[in-house]
């Protein structure tokens, strides 16, 4: 058995192991270092009034009028006339215990509302939607070029899923002004009546180049909406389609058809009409020229471009010449110097 004394200073003891107990639950409830000393002191039982404490802890009377106030409001401590004392603690913690959950549990309906709000805000579409199958893509394809309103930007390539003659949207677009870019792939005009074909979207507004291994197929309406086609690999997997929107995407579509645009090379194709009409005039350069140039200008050969203009080779040949003949060139690398330097193209 101890002494008296030790007896005496037991209590006190244990309050001083229960009061580092207590601080550490206190500063998790949020309080501040002034209100948990406040409630400490009262706690073990030392009430007094609001000059008293600010006094005993040398601290700003305004200060522990406060802290006294958030204490009560916390239901932590009671005030009688000007008295502060110390509620009980088990009944105090459960009750600021209760009101912390109630808080956390509001602020969580709130969190999960405003989640809600905005994903409702966000477009339906997460900004690529993919198409699958010739007939949605042509569909779609149909339906994307119709809603542009100011330009379109595109790429064209093999394989090809449509006939020529399937693309009125374009010209119906041209007549009304809307601006078109096509960068077409140099084995594309290879295709029997490919100039033909090209020939009419170029007479009806449509600036054309040629470039070689253009990467995809491509549409872009107004800068703000894309179309990617991708051909099948092999005849069990159809072809697809992505759909593109937001500036983020868009504007990298629209970075890679600048790049490709800047270095190809410009196609002139006059009307069909005029082909035949023009082959075995001297004019320099005649609309025939101008086809013959800018075909062979994408690295076509000679037949080849003889059966885009459904002309013999020959004739294609004796206008070449007379064209090295006109320009004082002696090979065809400088007539290609000389065509470029003078716009004939």
């Amino acid at each position: 058995m101890g002494t008296l004394q030790d007896q005496r200073s037991a209590p006190r003891h244990r309050w001083g192991r229960a009061s580092r107990v207590w601080w550490r639950v206190l500063s998790a409830f949020g309080l501040t270092e002034l209100e948990e000393k406040l409630y400490l002191a009262l706690a073990g039982g030392h009430p007094g009034t609001a000059t008293e404490l600010a006094q005993r802890f040398a601290a700003d009377s305004g200060q522990v009028v406060a802290a006294l106030d958030a204490l009560t409001r916390h239901g932590l401590v009671r005030v009688a006339g000007e008295q502060a004392a110390a509620t009980s603690p088990d009944l105090a913690i459960d009750s600021l215990l209760t009101q912390r959950i109630r808080e956390l549990q509001e602020a969580r309906i709130d969190l999960r509302e405003w989640l809600r709000q905005q994903r409702a805000a966000e477009p339906a579409d997460p900004g690529v939607q993919m198409v699958v199958g010739v007939t949605a893509i042509l569909q779609t394809f149909d339906q994307f070029l119709r809603g542009a309103e100011e330009e379109v930007l595109g790429f064209e390539r093999p394989p090809y899923a449509a006939d020529f003659s399937d693309n009125p949207a374009e010209l119906e677009l041209l007549d009304r002004g809307v601006r078109f870019r096509v960068v077409y792939d140099r084995r594309g005009l290879e295709r029997p009546g490919a100039s033909t074909h090209i020939g009419r979207f170029i007479a009806a507004g449509e600036q054309a180049r040629v470039a070689t291994d253009v990467p995809a197929k491509l549409a872009v309406a107004d800068r703000r909406m894309g179309l990617l086609s991708f051909p099948s690999r092999d005849d069990t997997v159809e072809p697809w389609a992505l759909v593109v929107r937001g500036a983020t995407w868009v504007e990298v579509l629209v970075a890679l058809f600048t790049e490709i645009w800047e270095r190809a090379t410009p196609l002139r194709l006059a009307p069909a009409t005029t082909v035949l009409d023009d082959a075995d005039r001297w004019t320099v350069p005649t609309p025939t020229d101008r086809q013959i140039l800018s075909l062979l200008m994408t690295g076509l050969p000679d037949k080849a471009v003889a059966s885009q203009l459904g002309i013999s080779l020959r004739t294609v040949q004796r206008r070449l010449r007379q064209l090295m003949d006109v320009s004082g060139s002696a090979t065809r690398m400088q007539l290609g110097w000389f065509v470029a330097r003078n716009n004939w193209l």
